[in-house]
C-alpha cells in the first residue's frame, strides 16, 4: 500500500511537472511573440523618421506623424 501511494504520488508531481514547463513554453512563446512585435514597430518607426529626417522634415511634423512626442523621437533616433 505504501509503495503503491508513493508511485502515484510520483506520477502526479510528473504530470504536474509536465503541466508547468508546457505552460511555461507557451508563455514564454506570447511574451517573445510581443517583443518581438514592439521591436518590430520601434525599428520601423525609427526608419521613418530617419527617411523622413533625411527628407528635410522637421522634428515636430515627423513626431505628430508618428504619433510621438518629440522626447520620444530624440529617443528613438538616438
Amino acid at each position: 500500500y505504501e509503495r503503491d501511494k508513493e508511485s502515484e504520488i510520483a506520477i502526479a508531481l510528473e504530470e504536474g511537472e509536465k503541466k508547468g514547463i508546457k505552460k511555461g513554453l507557451i508563455k514564454g512563446k506570447k511574451e517573445g511573440l510581443i517583443e518581438g512585435e514592439k521591436k518590430g514597430l520601434i525599428e520601423g518607426q525609427k526608419q521613418i523618421a530617419l527617411n523622413m529626417k533625411s527628407q528635410g522634415f522637421e522634428n515636430e511634423v515627423i513626431a505628430k506623424c508618428l504619433n510621438i512626442s518629440i522626447d520620444e523621437l530624440n529617443k528613438l533616433m538616438s
